[in-house]
């Protein structure tokens, strides 16, 4: 019988699950305010920057959206009928880490393609910045940053695709992406050698994009998402 150790979830996770959960159950509809942040903290037991925490979070899966002045609100239904549904059926579907990475598979082999091949020199920087302080967390042998700027990274070269649609199912699929990936990088680090080859890979990416080479740009990702996906299998199949 194989038992999986217990994850502890974040607060803020929490609170983006509950939330989900209550649009997907139709409690909370295209439209709708959010309690105010002050509310939400009371009414949850939880620190308001848990709640904001959680609400980026949401805006960035482009569930919600902040108005000044007004409140945060549940998206409406207009360019998003392609992404809502989809929003909605990950709000309630778990799907399996290796269905995650044959996903990333397709979306990031496909933004770094477009990435090289649109970049603008303020989004290679962009690109560089992040990649430089994966370097400098992974020397300080500090996982959680590394996790943060590896996601940061992929995100930014997402952003450099120009394609809006690809981006906002990017976003929509991130918590998802950002599970996978924190639970690889914890399998990943179990070997010492693992975290220098993960940011060459990483360099490979950055170099064809700011080179312009698309080809490169995509072989590199696929290298660097099949690696991933391959040394976690190891690690499962060990257990």
């Amino acid at each position: 019988m194989s038992i999986k150790p217990i994850k502890e979830k974040k607060i803020y996770e929490e609170i983006v699950e509950q939330i989900k959960q209550l649009m997907a159950n139709g409690n909370l509809n295209p439209g709708d305010r959010l309690p105010s942040e002050r509310e939400l903290a009371e009414r949850l037991q939880v620190s308001r920057a848990s709640v904001r925490e959680a609400v980026k979070s949401l805006e960035i899966m482009a569930f919600v959206e902040t108005k000044p002045g007004e409140g945060t609100f549940i998206r409406s239904h207009n360019s998003d009928e392609i992404i809502l549904p989809l929003a909605m059926f990950l709000a309630v579907e778990k799907s399996s880490i290796f269905d995650m990475f044959e996903i990333r598979r397709i979306f990031e082999t496909a933004t770094a393609r477009m990435a090289a091949e649109r970049a603008t020199e303020d989004e290679i920087a962009r690109i560089y910045h992040y990649y430089k302080q994966m370097e400098e967390s992974i020397s300080f042998k500090d996982s959680e940053k590394g996790e943060e700027y590896d996601t940061l990274f992929h995100y930014s070269i997402a952003e450099a695709s120009r394609n809006g649609l690809l981006i906002r199912l990017y976003r929509t699929l991130n918590e998802d992406f950002a599970r996978a990936i924190s639970t690889a990088r914890g399998q990943l680090y179990i070997y010492k050698e693992n975290p220098q080859l993960i940011l060459d890979q990483h360099k490979r990416i950055y170099e064809a994009i700011s080179r312009h080479n698309p080809w490169k740009a995509s072989q590199a990702m696929l290298e660097h998402v099949t690696f991933a996906e391959e040394e976690l299998s190891k690690s499962l199949a060990n257990k």
